[in-house]
Order: structure tokens, then sequence, then C-alpha cells
């Protein structure tokens, strides 16, 4: 799957961080989850505590560009959140596509899928994890935005990218099970 991404740049998590929070951080919706869903005194502590879990400050970041993004992105995993997760029987080894496929009725009522859908961004960046032995990305944040495009191709209207979106990668080796199911795990709740 790596071989489907061109590389742009290695980039640090301060600056990967500061995207997130520009777009998704800055967004009303996101800031009063955070408080009252999550508890946490603001969108960035709780999203600061996620960024902590997995230790993001002390790994390498890489940016790649989404060539094809409306093949790839159905095709990347969901990531390791209960929100997510809670579709399926066995944790950690379904794509976007798959949701799609298995859950439709409910991708399509989830409003913040059908909020991207109609309206995508017109320049985005995901947050994920390149497993180099299974070469899948696995996804860190961007879920409603990957589950509308794989509705988008499910459905035959695939979104029409003006500019295609970026994706920060680090590199996981090995069987990474345990770190998965310790994410999924932990509530990122206070």
């Amino acid at each position: 799957m790596l071989n489907q991404l061109s590389f742009l740049k290695n980039i640090s998590w301060d600056e990967v961080f500061s995207v997130w929070k520009a777009h998704e951080g800055a967004d009303p919706v996101w800031q009063e989850f955070a408080k009252k869903e999550k508890g946490w005194g603001s969108w960035e502590e709780w999203r600061s505590n996620q960024s902590e879990f997995i230790n993001a400050q002390d790994r390498e970041w890489k940016l790649y560009e989404i060539r094809c993004p409306n093949e790839l992105i159905p095709k990347f995993r969901i990531g390791p959140f209960n929100g997510w997760q809670k579709h399926f029987e066995k944790k950690n080894v379904y794509t976007f596509e798959d949701l799609v496929q298995r859950k439709t009725e409910w991708v399509l009522n989830n409003i913040g899928v059908q909020a991207r859908r109609n309206n995508f961004p017109k320049s985005t960046q995901f947050i994920g994890f390149y497993l180099e032995d299974d070469d899948v990305v696995v996804l860190f944040e961007g879920h409603h935005r990957a589950a509308a495009v794989a509705l988008a191709a499910y459905e035959k209207n695939p979104i029409q990218f003006e500019i295609n979106p970026t994706i920060a990668l680090t590199i996981l080796k090995g069987d990474q099970t345990e770190f998965f199911d310790q994410i999924l795990q932990h509530r990122f709740e206070r």
C-alpha cells in the first residue's frame, strides 16, 4: 500500500498536530464533543492525551500524498476506537470498505460521515500507522472523512478531489495486535 502513496517529506509530530488542530480543533462541534462527551477541558487536552498514549512525539512521521484517494482510502483499516470497532466482532482488522458494505445503514445515518460526504474539505490530512509487515494503513485520525470516501465509492459517485489528500504516517514493524488492543481498551475520557 505504501507504494501507492507519494512521499512528500519528513514531518514532526508538532507539525502533524498543528494541522489537526487547525482543522478539527477549530471546529466548535469537536470542541464541544471533547468537553461534554469525553470530559476534557478542551479539544487540545483530549487529543493531546491520545497523542501521548501512542507516544506520537517520539515517533518518526512522514507525509505522503494519497494519489488515488477514492481507491486507496476505502482500503485503510479502521483505527482502534470503540465507536468504530463496535460494528465488528473481530477487532482491528476491518477496512472502511468493509464498514460500508456490512453496515451501510449505520454509515448512511452517521451525521459526521454525511456532513463530509456532502461537503468534503478541499484540503485534508489524515493521520495513521503503516504496518510494514501487513502492507496496510491503519487510520488514527480521519475516520468520518475515510468513511465518506468509502461510501461515495460504494455508491459509484466518488468524491471529486481538487487536491489529493495527504496522510502523516509512522511506520510500525512486527505484530502490533497488543498495541492496537491497548489503544482500543483505553477510553480517552476523564
